[in-house]
């Protein structure tokens, strides 16, 4: 946490304990939940139907990609018109928008192919971090005014897939460290979280895991600067708080654990932001039933709500990629294809305790 913010929050302490001194009865905690959204093709009518559909399960917050490689594919050539479409949908519902920045055109470097089967050649980092940092600027230019404040730099920096062939928490650092001064310097307000930490999995494309990674950025001096840190603790098949299997670290169970890396640094007050949390339905390898999508969403809202460090909790996704029963990928979302509604959906329309 930023040495500004943490003076205001020690003010802001000391505010809430003379109002709870004088108030009969605290409000009820509640868990701020968000989506993650992609942009499917939809025609307007099929958009505002997505969005009606997330204020009936209570979203406040909306994550939208900003792919540095989509908008700007050749040097000064811009297509701002994905996330445009999403940002202006989502605040037009009064939603609060979290946008990730992250990835690179092939024009920023040298090396034109990914090295591993798992990453795009789009998640290499750029030569030079200061192009990035460009980027950023602009992208906080056009999104600020419009009222987006948070921002997530980069996606799964701890692992292979993004951050191939090899994650480096040092080369990390220097391209946060570029951004977040981009972006603070248009809106100094900004809330700026590092890129989500994913969970690790054991073999040969293992990355980093979550803590390792996490603790090195303290002691680079990156995570200083973040107003949060995010994560995405996927623990599907199995329920959020089931014990992580061996050959995985950094699931929602580890999340107590990550914190506790935070506590070590003296920075124990900063929050941890869920931005990517969910379970795909279907047929694939660790797939789950609808019934058990529904209960690990909801399972990991109750966790939340017993964390005061954690949250927003923001799920992973609103709409399913395709309709391959046996591609993962594909069925993350708590509505099918059709729109029509898992019982995921149905269970965070019923919810009371947002």
């Amino acid at each position: 946490m930023t040495t500004w913010r943490r003076r205001l929050a020690q003010v802001a302490s000391v505010l809430v304990v003379g109002v709870a001194a004088v108030s009969c009865q605290a409000a009820p905690a509640k868990v701020e939940t968000g989506m993650t959204v992609h942009l499917r093709g939809a025609d307007a009518a099929s958009l505002t139907r997505q969005f009606d559909l997330m204020a009936d399960m209570h979203v406040t917050w909306v994550r939208v990609d900003v792919d540095w490689s989509v908008v700007e594919p050749a040097r000064g050539q811009f297509d701002w018109s994905y996330p445009d479409t999403l940002v202006d949908a989502a605040t037009a519902h009064g939603m609060k928008v979290l946008i990730v920045v992250a990835f690179s055109p092939a024009w920023t470097r040298a090396v034109a192919a990914s090295p591993n089967d798992k990453a795009k050649a789009s998640h290499l980092r750029p030569d030079q971090i200061s192009d990035f940092a460009d980027f950023a600027r602009l992208a906080a230019e056009r999104y600020a005014p419009r009222g987006v404040g948070g921002w997530e730099i980069w996606n799964e920096p701890n692992s292979t897939k993004f951050w191939p062939p090899t994650p480096d928490a040092d080369e990390y650092g220097r391209l946060f460290r570029a951004a977040a001064t981009a972006i603070r310097g248009v809106d100094p307000k900004a809330t700026l979280l590092i890129g989500g930490l994913a969970p690790w999995y054991a073999g040969p494309e293992a990355g980093v895991t979550p803590a390792d990674y996490l603790d090195r950025l303290y002691v680079n001096g990156t995570a200083q600067l973040a107003d949060a840190v995010a994560v995405h603790p996927y623990s599907f098949p199995a329920l959020p708080m089931d014990a992580s299997p061996k050959n995985v670290i950094g699931g929602f169970a580890d999340l107590p654990a990550l914190h506790g890396v935070m506590v070590k640094h003296d920075d124990g007050d900063t929050k941890i932001w869920i931005t990517e949390f969910g379970a795909p339905t279907g047929t694939g390898p660790n797939a789950v039933s609808e019934a058990d999508q529904a209960k690990a969403l909801v399972q990991a809202r109750d966790q939340v709500l017993g964390w005061d460090w954690a949250g927003p909790l923001i799920y992973y996704e609103l709409v399913d990629g395709g309709t391959d029963a046996g591609e993962i990928e594909e069925n993350f979302g708590v509505l099918r294809e059709d729109l029509s509604l898992k019982p995921a959906a149905v269970a965070l329309m019923d919810d009371e305790k947002k």
